[in-house]
């Protein structure tokens, strides 16, 4: 009897149990899910010659709709984990600069985010994860409260970008294991504007939910019927900040560009941007119309640009790299590159946020229209 259920019964219970290990896993994979991290700083940098010393502590909870049952073409082609909500939150006490530090510098940060969860490798269970998210993020201390050279403004831009580990614990349990970098900046519209890097290590747990996916149908959003080829023309109106000051210098955005989009996620665009000053360096002005490397002795500068699209629905991420044709520039710039975001509110108009940067300073964010044809 003993020596029977070796031989018959053993292959059947280890069936049994991949099978139920296997309908454990659909199932989950189907919840919602709600995770905690705690993390703590393993670097810190910003932009210039501020090295920066200290350890930030903190965490991050993040609410993860599944999208397993969603019917929409770019998360199907991307393999799209979920679409992510987040908050941020960064104890900055003990970080200050190498030279010239001063007591709680930075004060504490708080970011609402979204982003998406990409899976890049499943071993068995395990699965490693890459998970971007852009958003807004509130800073305790700037230039006007403490003289900080780093931060000019208390409401920021956040990007983030983190590889996940997950392993599952329970039937409804992982624990997870996180490598992120944290930036956030203000995109020049208060100056100084060095901002801040941080690279984190977290360690947390998902449960999954009671609550499910919900199943959609198939979509009949533009990005699965989108148009190959296309032309945009778009306006925007943006402001840089006055150094140390909080006074603004005013630009307006052109862009004339083709776009071919080869994929329900991806496009690729090329260029020309047109950016116009409403005030011009004056020598006799330094301190009030001195810009950095976007110092204009003329009124307009010309560049061609080229770089991909990536779609989301009727959301689009823009990043694009280029040349100037024409730009009297106080100092010898020569390339610059772009990144924004559009939302198509129908199949002509979008709306639309863009920053232009120098190397790695930031000069403007323009918000404006995208006429598209």
């Amino acid at each position: 009897m003993f020596n029977l259920l070796n031989t018959n019964w053993k292959p059947k219970l280890l069936a049994f149990g991949v099978s139920v290990l296997a309908l454990t896993t659909s199932a989950q994979n189907n919840f919602n899910s709600l995770e905690l991290n705690l993390q703590r700083s393993i670097g810190l940098f910003s932009a210039d010659t501020h090295k920066l010393q200290g350890d930030a502590y903190g965490g991050e909870i993040s609410y993860h709709i599944n999208t397993a049952n969603h019917k929409s073409a770019w998360i199907q082609d991307l393999g799209v984990k979920s679409v992510d909500l987040l908050f941020n939150y960064k104890r900055m006490g003990e970080v200050n600069r190498v030279l010239g530090p001063i007591k709680g510098e930075y004060g504490d940060s708080y970011a609402l985010l979204g982003g998406i969860t990409l899976p890049l490798v499943n071993i068995g269970k395990t699965s490693v994860d890459f998970a971007p998210a852009l958003g807004l993020l509130y800073a305790g201390k700037t230039w006007f409260t403490n003289q900080n050279p780093l931060l000019g403004s208390k409401l920021n831009f956040a990007a983030r970008a983190a590889l996940k580990l997950n392993v599952p614990v329970a039937e409804k349990t992982e624990l997870t294991a996180s490598l992120d970098v944290l930036h956030y900046s203000n995109g020049g519209s208060r100056v100084p504007n060095n901002g801040m890097n941080l690279a984190n290590v977290g360690i947390g747990v998902r449960p999954y939910l009671s609550t499910k996916s919900s199943e959609n149908k198939k979509s009949e959003d533009v990005d699965n019927g989108y148009a190959k080829n296309t032309f945009d023309f778009g306006v925007s109106v943006g402001r840089r900040g006055v150094y140390k000051s909080k006074n603004f210098l005013y630009r307006t955005g052109l862009y004339l560009g083709y776009n071919y989009r080869f994929a329900s996620y991806m496009a690729i665009g090329t260029g020309v941007d047109a950016i116009y000053y409403h005030t011009l360096y004056d020598v006799n002005r330094n301190a009030e119309t001195y810009q950095s490397n976007a110092t204009s002795l003329k009124r307009w500068r010309v560049g061609a640009a080229i770089g991909p699209d990536f779609w989301m629905g009727n959301l689009a991420m823009m990043a694009k790299y280029g040349y100037y044709i024409y730009y009297d520039s106080l100092k010898p710039i020569k390339t610059y590159w772009t990144a924004g975001a559009k939302y198509k509110l129908n199949n002509w108009l979008a709306l639309q946020g863009k920053i232009y940067i120098h190397q790695t300073e930031a000069d403007y964010i323009g918000f404006g229209l995208m006429f598209t044809k």
